[in-house]
């Protein structure tokens, strides 16, 4: 899907706003704290249903108001059109809908807008903790795999229901556990939808990654959250560790307990790499991402840059417009300034500049 337009209400400090955007390059320029990357993450509260930047409702509607509104059109390169909306009240549930029409889910939502997140956090992916990582495989395989969703939300209700019995457990015989032989069978068809997922991505990072930075290289592994290969080897340690998890009241093997491990020359990334080459890492990822929903599956995604101009030298900028380009992604962006060299890989028409001043949103002319 592509991004039409998105409509603002009361949202930080933006009190109203309706941007209409490009299939290419729309940039959003302005001084720090002018509101820029309030436009991201409305965007990203519509794909997500959650705001990148805080949990509180408090902390993202505007100050003095009671909610907040955004709308978004959107539509398929067939040309099939849908809106997207959400109010988030300070106090309440937030409302979701699609066309008009009520949504419980916030991923009936983000099904209809896939989109890559590049904050100036964006290493966290590489030295941050395997949740992250985890994030970012399940994101992925949510728009390539119809039943990962199902599948994924059966194992947390299983894994909540196993810890719950844990904590009540006491003292146990082993042959009591009556979770064991549904959360090994789903925890193993989450594994591998995971690993066949990261077959298809490898070749994605490793040509996302030559053009971003050629002088990188690096691999990935998943480590499967201390399961075995097959199904009766991994229920037979989880009996035999049974009793280390009534102590702990927790479920300790499984995919909740999954890494991807990210190597540079056989050593730990996070270990080795230095922040600019963590931070290509992730965005080759992110990007690697993108391209393998748009090669493999026809879906391509929307890429939120916050802060292009500070997070990437000219080079590195110019590479990933290219990149971006080659992937046909549409791109919302954020920088204290307009990016010229944007040019040299965009038609004009390709590319829409917005200036945002003290909660107000005007469309320039590039050049």
């Amino acid at each position: 899907m592509l991004l039409n337009a998105i409509e603002l209400e009361q949202f930080r400090n933006l009190t109203s706003a309706r941007l209409e955007f490009v299939d290419g390059l729309n940039l959003l320029v302005g001084a720090n704290g002018a509101g820029k990357t309030t436009v991201l993450e409305a965007i990203h509260l519509l794909a997500r249903g959650k705001s990148f930047r805080s949990s509180r409702p408090v902390n993202v509607v505007q100050k003095g108001k009671g909610l907040l509104r955004a709308r978004a059109e959107v539509r398929s390169r067939e040309g099939i059109r849908h809106t997207l909306g959400i109010e988030k009240p300070v106090v309440g549930p937030r409302r979701l809908r699609l066309d008009g029409e009520a949504s419980r889910s916030a991923a009936t939502l983000a099904a209809y807008l896939p989109i890559q997140l590049l904050l100036p956090s964006v290493g966290d992916f590489v030295f941050g903790g395997p949740g992250t990582r985890r994030e970012f495989i399940d994101w992925g395989l949510f728009h390539v795999k119809q039943n990962y969703v199902e599948t994924a939300r059966r194992y947390r209700k299983l894994l909540k229901q196993r810890n719950a019995w844990l904590r009540q457990a006491g003292t146990v015989q082993t042959e009591d556990d009556p979770w064991l032989a549904l959360i090994t069978e789903t925890g193993h068809l989450i594994n591998e939808l995971r690993e066949e997922y990261l077959k298809d991505f490898a070749h994605h990072f490793s040509w996302v990654l030559e053009r971003l930075d050629s002088k990188l290289s690096c691999h990935f592994e998943y480590n499967v959250g201390g399961y075995e290969k097959n199904l009766a080897d991994t229920r037979k340690k989880m009996t035999e560790a049974l009793q280390r998890e009534v102590k702990s009241g927790s479920t300790q093997l499984g995919p909740h307990r999954a890494d991807l491990i990210i190597r540079m020359d056989e050593a730990s990334a996070s270990e080795t790499a230095s922040r600019g080459q963590g931070k290509a890492i992730a965005s080759a990822a992110a990007l690697a991402q993108a391209s393998l929903m748009a090669d493999k599956h026809q879906r391509p995604s929307l890429v939120l840059i916050d802060d292009i101009g500070a997070e990437f030298d000219r080079e590195h900028r110019v590479n990933l417009l290219q990149v971006l380009a080659g992937i046909g992604s549409q791109v919302v962006a954020t920088a204290t300034e307009s990016l010229p060299e944007a040019l040299s890989v965009l038609s004009a028409d390709r590319i829409r500049v917005f200036h945002v001043e003290q909660g107000t949103v005007n469309v320039l002319k590039f050049d």
